[in-house]
């Protein structure tokens, strides 16, 4: 197979480009903090089975103590293994966006919020649906970290495709995942329906403008865009592919339900919260 030389080239200063910057960028310290919350999830599985139920959190006996430990607890092997893997996946990404988009404080104070603050605030909320049951894992925060990558994902396009995209337009892969939960993770209602037209028309506003803003700025000039390009790609498909993940159409697995509410929690807010504080310039 041929390839003209000028594009290999190309292609193979976009990959240095990404190696070299991930490679000055990654801390050791920032992947051991980031270990820590598998690492207690899989202490706590071995611990006795009912130590772990005492751990969760009881909706008709909620406790502080177990609204920070529930995030932590798995009563079977089959819930924390997919738990542990999504964890993986969902914070790698972010962190890896947010080096080459140049965002490691946006993502360290994001990330220290989830871990501190999500999973107590999640468990919390959810007492304002009473009901004789126990919450716990790591799913809310999953969905938290899932909800910073939209944010993460502009920054990224802005930096390395082009300076007219800009975090205004963080919206559109949210809308979109919002579209598609309202129409596939819970019954068709007149209410659904309606959040689901609802976000997907705010999905073509928002895209209607990042499409006017890119017909009047032109890519970043002199800047090779083909492998990042390639990573904006992919990235885009993980942004919103996951959080679909996160709301199957058949929330009942075993004896348990999967709580779309904690999930819906976790990624609204996570994407609220810092998409304010980007827009109003706490992290430039």
């Amino acid at each position: 197979m041929d390839q003209p030389v000028g594009m290999g080239m190309a292609k193979a200063a976009g990959e240095d480009g990404v190696r070299a910057t991930l490679a000055r960028s990654i801390r050791l310290r920032d992947v051991l903090l980031l270990s820590l919350v598998p690492a207690a999830a899989v202490a706590v599985f071995f611990l006795p089975a009912p130590v772990r139920r005492s751990l969760a959190f009881n909706y008709v006996e909620p406790t502080p103590f177990t609204a920070v430990t529930a995030t932590y607890v798995h009563l079977t092997l089959e819930h924390l293994v997919p738990n542990l893997l999504a964890y993986v996946f969902v914070v790698s990404t972010g962190y890896v966006l947010a080096l080459l988009a140049g965002r490691r404080r946006l993502f360290g104070t994001a990330a220290l919020t989830y871990v501190l603050a999500v999973g107590p605030l999640l468990w919390a909320l959810n007492l304002a649906v009473p009901r004789p049951a126990i919450g716990f894992g790591l799913s809310g925060l999953n969905m938290a970290f899932a909800g910073l990558l939209p944010i993460l994902l502009v920054a990224f396009a802005r930096r390395h495709l082009s300076h007219s995209i800009e975090a205004r337009h963080a919206p559109i892969p949210f809308f979109v995942v919002l579209t598609g939960v309202a129409l596939l993770a819970v019954p068709l209602t007149k209410v659904t329906v309606g959040i689901a037209v609802a976000s997907g028309v705010l999905a073509v506003v928002y895209g209607v403008s990042l499409v006017t803003a890119l017909r009047n700025d032109p890519p970043n000039a002199g800047q090779d865009t083909g492998k990042w390009l390639e990573i904006f790609v992919v990235a885009v498909v993980l942004t919103i592919g996951y959080p679909l993940l996160g709301f199957p159409a058949e929330p009942a697995v075993g004896g348990a339900v999967i709580n779309l509410y904690v999930h819906f929690l976790g990624y609204g807010l996570a994407f609220m919260v810092p998409y304010i504080g980007v827009e109003a310039g706490l992290f430039d």
